[in-house]
């Protein structure tokens, strides 16, 4: 499944690498929210090519609003998720199928993101991580929520998520990103992502409150690290992020999910704590004081 706006330039490059795929996808979904650019024009070159199928998103304004769409509207018993800016391996699909053929408690599974750099408009891949490799430093509000002791990444009683450093090739986690992840789709199905994200202007950490549904009924899901194995992807590296922009509201918003993701959370009656969760906002605070401090308080107003 690929949710797409704005991004033509890119996507032809996102699908090329699905018509190369060793084990071919049974559908491939795309969510496109018209924007006016050459996204039809160039999905309708894939027509014969892939199994295409085009849901037009004609209301919501937030990502989590189209991958809702997305995983409601899919078939199949496993939805693959790729971001429209990254081009999967050869054998994406295929690796993705092995891992929850082999691993039957397995809901959901995330794999490597390399760099891809843009020469003369064509991406060149690497085997430079696309994402910093960072753990979170212990403390009473970075301990996991009982469900998820012994993950390497997890969300914390506080509703902030914590990452310790795991050398296995497949490791327990719910840090996933959505630019390269699959899930069981009776799991999720059911995930009220849309209304959860209500006020949200940015879609933070729902790839990690996705992962934690699937926690929470049961299942487990895992971080695959072991690059023959992997279901690697590489993501194209630009600055046309649509959600991820440097400045005030960017903190704001970002910060505001964070502070929301305690209040989610308690909806599915996970165990928090209060004092941990106060614990958390004052540590993170101290940095970009003025945007998280107002979006600390917004989102106490609001929560969800």
């Amino acid at each position: 499944m690929i949710v797409t706006y704005c991004r033509d330039w890119a996507l032809r490059h996102c699908l090329e690498s699905l018509t190369c795929q060793k084990r071919p996808p049974d559908e491939v979904l795309v969510v496109l929210k018209p924007c006016g650019d050459g996204s039809v024009e160039v999905l309708s070159k894939f027509v014969e090519k892939l199994p295409l199928r085009i849901i037009y998103q004609s209301s919501g304004s937030n990502v989590t609003d189209a991958y809702e769409l997305g995983y409601l509207n899919a078939v199949g018993d496993v939805i693959l998720f790729l971001d429209d800016d990254a081009i999967a391996h050869e054998e994406w699909v295929l690796r993705y199928e092995r891992l929850f053929n082999e691993i039957a408690d397995a809901a959901g599974f995330t794999g490597l993101v390399y760099k891809s750099v843009l020469k003369n408009g064509n991406p060149t891949k690497t085997r430079t991580a696309f994402y910093a490799e960072e753990t979170t430093k212990d403390g009473p509000h970075r301990r996991p929520l009982p469900e998820l002791k012994g993950y390497c990444g997890w969300i914390s009683t506080s509703g902030l998520t914590g990452k310790r450093s795991c050398n296995d090739y497949v490791n327990l986690s719910i840090m996933f990103s959505g630019v390269n992840m699959g899930f069981r789709s009776h799991v999720i199905r059911d995930m009220p992502l849309s209304y959860l994200y209500k006020r949200s202007r940015k879609g933070f950490w729902f790839e990690k409150l996705l992962a934690y549904w699937c926690a929470m009924k049961g299942f487990k899901t895992y971080n695959v690290l072991g690059e023959e194995i992997s279901p690697l992807v590489w993501h194209i590296e630009h600055g046309d992020s649509l959600t991820r922009r440097r400045g005030f509201w960017d903190e704001f918003w970002t910060h505001y999910d964070r502070v929301a993701m305690f209040w989610r959370l308690r909806r599915f009656s996970a165990g928090l704590s209060r004092l941990r969760y106060a614990l958390a906002l004052l540590v993170i605070v101290r940095r970009k004081t003025l945007p998280r401090l107002l979006a600390t308080l917004y989102g106490l107003l609001y929560r969800v």
